[in-house]
């Protein structure tokens, strides 16, 4: 990460995993194998008379709100995938693998393809989506 990556309690990565961004990734999360978690706009395209490699990296300025990815609680990404900086991954959402993620991705939503698209719900209400998150976290019922 250029500059901070905060990461949870039990979180498993994969083998081969590349993870270059700033942000956030809950806890009870798990990264299948050769997953890119990667910037979206790593490096200036618009300066005139530099090339792209010897342009403003992103670690050599001030983070903005497309350079991180905010990743929550329970979240399953699967082998493959790329998640490109600026998203959200709601909690307790499936990421199906070799998916490309490019937009926020909603909460207990299982999403797959490229760009990945919401396909179906982990869950059927809110009850059991919040009965799910309290059980995850540790809280009584």
């Amino acid at each position: 990460a250029p500059h901070r990556l905060n990461i949870g309690d039990n979180v498993s990565v994969g083998p081969r995993t590349v993870i270059q961004v700033d942000g956030s990734i809950g806890s009870h999360v798990m990264i299948g194998m050769n997953v890119y978690i990667v910037g979206r706009e790593d490096h200036a395209i618009d300066e005139v008379g530099i090339p792209m490699l010897a342009s403003t990296w992103v670690g050599d300025r001030q983070p903005g709100a497309r350079d991180s990815v905010e990743i929550g609680t329970d979240v399953w990404i699967g082998a493959c995938s790329v998640i490109l900086s600026g998203v959200k991954i709601g909690d307790g959402a499936v990421i199906g693998a070799g998916s490309v993620v490019t937009n926020d991705v909603e909460s207990f939503s299982v999403n797959v393809g490229v760009p990945a698209r919401k396909v179906a719900e982990r869950f059927e209400s809110d009850t059991q989506r919040s009965a799910h998150l309290q059980a995850v976290h540790g809280l009584p019922s």
